[in-house]
């Protein structure tokens, strides 16, 4: 770069002055955004509304949330928006899941 500023005479200084940009050193890079971007956003909500099924299901398996975020690599707050949503924290956090899960055999024969 600088052998263009060479040929033709001019320095990195009088090219930024011309076009009114501060020094490289003086100006703050800003932070990284914490956040998602509409197309992200967008992306995400039809993920997760795939993911519906999925999340109820292993949830009543006795799977905890943090393991299902795990599974579908999303945060662990995304899957218990959605379980909220459908009722399965009731009163102090406590998981809607059944307490005692019938057998297999009780449930293949109908009892």
């Amino acid at each position: 770069m600088s052998n263009v500023l060479d040929a033709l005479g001019l320095t990195p200084e009088e090219v930024r002055k011309a076009f009114g940009v501060d020094d490289p050193g003086e100006v703050e890079e800003e932070a990284p955004k914490r956040y998602l971007f509409s197309g992200d956003q967008r992306r995400m909500r039809r993920r997760m509304a795939r993911y519906h099924g999925f999340i109820l299901a292993r949830f009543l398996e006795g799977f905890s949330p943090k393991v299902i975020a795990h599974i579908l690599t999303v945060s662990e707050e995304a899957v218990r928006s959605r379980l909220r949503k459908e009722g399965m924290f009731k009163g102090k956090g406590k998981p809607g899941r059944p307490r005692k899960t019938p057998s297999r055999e009780s449930y293949l024969n109908g009892s």
